[in-house]
């Protein structure tokens, strides 16, 4: 698989000598490019069309991340031609590598630009380029003539059934079925963000449940959308990495991955740690990511006394070398779909110390043999637990080497043979 040494948004006609295709936010403005573009994915009538939406790709999210495992492995069979649709790229770079025939347009869009905006303001322009978008998108995949349009569940979940295009909607849900309830639990107080955010569920289920397919990540989701949803099925993410060696077990060094943001729990992991470093001064905890909650966790590490055990690290371009230097993996999310660094950090052979949210950590961690479960906020639990595989080197082996074994479920090959096969059912 070839990768391009730099992602090229909407460049549509390379190898064209002259009149390069340029598809920018008015790309359809031009009758001539239009054509040449359609022309360009009608040549070869045997490939199947896909067209994935998300909101963009300059994020080091697990979500990112597997898609550009998937559409990298699906291009390289030489069955698909994938193009992927962005509204917030705002020109930023794609942050994980995509194969050269992958294919990128971004509308411009910027939904995150009103955030900060009044209520009344906010909404107005929400639904004007909510609009815009439905346009956009509708005479993008006429155009295209795509076979399948994917969604990542982003602003396009709320029209993508309405499309008349003739392709087949699919949506991919990363998170479990209550996750905009969640989200304003985490950030808001009060019974009206409860109400909100259980209105936005139930919104959801409206949006999905017209699809040809809905694919979430866990059978423990899978469970509560098939209440609602007859079309959903589970696929599994992938392991991105491919990896023989395993975790430095005598390390005494804890890792965590992910956003800095409220879903993670990292007020929770340091209270965890203030705790544990009493009895285990010498250990250290890394926390690799970034994200609007940096300053606030960083002023609570100070506060707790831990700046000497406690590090913030940021993006790591080698997450692999973090986790093979380290002995114990952490997550004390809120809530999750399927934690990818739950996955990846099993495949590592490290043993995995986890709240037990909604959904996923119980499918990848089998409690007292890869890791531990632990109820949802007992800080008490978790810490008595990681103190356990912190005094027990030979723990930590032997669960890191069971868990290596058992993330064979999650090898690329076995989970993408599962995405071909959907795509390929009429």
């Amino acid at each position: 698989m070839e990768m391009a040494k730099k992602t090229c948004y909407v460049s549509f006609a390379e190898g064209l000598a002259e009149g390069r295709c340029r598809l920018a936010g008015k790309y359809f403005a031009n009758p001539i490019k239009t054509a040449i573009f359609a022309a360009l994915f009608m040549c070869n009538q045997d490939v199947m069309k896909l067209v994935y939406c998300v909101p963009a790709l300059y994020n080091p999210g697990g979500m990112e991340r597997v898609l550009a495992e998937k559409v990298n492995y699906l291009v390289d069979t030489g069955k698909y031609e994938i193009t992927i649709v962005t509204t917030d790229q705002k020109g930023r770079p794609v942050y994980f590598p995509l194969d050269k025939r992958v294919k990128l347009v971004d509308f411009g869009l910027d939904f995150e630009g009103h955030f900060a905006a009044g209520l009344v303001k906010k909404t107005w322009l929400h639904y004007k380029k909510l609009s815009l978008y439905k346009k956009k998108l509708q005479e993008f995949l006429v155009a295209c003539k795509a076979d399948i349009c994917i969604s990542l569940c982003g602003k396009e979940i709320d029209f993508l059934t309405s499309l008349k295009d003739g392709s087949r909607k699919m949506a991919e849900l990363h998170f479990s079925k209550t996750f905009r309830t969640q989200f304003f639990e985490s950030h808001k107080q009060g019974l009206l963000w409860k109400w909100i955010g259980q209105f936005r569920t139930k919104q959801l289920e409206k949006a999905t449940k017209k699809l040809d397919t809905l694919i979430v990540l866990t059978q423990q989701d899978l469970k509560d959308w098939l209440r609602t949803n007859k079309n959903a099925v589970c696929i599994p993410n992938p392991s991105p990495l491919k990896v023989a060696e395993h975790a430095d077990w005598d390390s005494k060094r804890v890792i965590t991955v992910g956003r800095l943001d409220a879903q993670k729990g990292y007020d929770y992991l340091i209270k965890i740690w203030r705790v544990v470093a009493e009895r285990f001064p010498n250990w250290r905890l890394d926390i690799y990511g970034k994200g609007e909650l940096e300053l606030d966790l960083g002023k609570q590490i100070h506060d707790a006394g831990l700046t000497d055990c406690v590090s913030l690290k940021g993006v790591t371009p080698n997450v692999t070398k973090e986790y093979l230097s380290s002995s114990i993996f952490v997550m004390s999310s809120r809530y999750e779909g399927l934690p990818m660094v739950l996955i990846e950090a099993m495949t590592c052979g490290l043993p995995l110390v986890s709240f037990d949210c909604e959904c996923g950590p119980r499918e990848v961690i089998q409690d007292s043999v890869n890791g531990f479960l632990i109820p949802t906020f007992d800080i008490k639990e978790f810490a008595d637990k990681l103190m356990l595989l912190m005094e027990n080197r030979g723990m930590r082996e032997m669960m890191g080497k069971r868990g290596k074994e058992m993330s064979g479920r999650y090898a690329i090959d076995a989970i993408m043979r599962q995405w071909i096969n959907l795509f390929d059912a009429k």
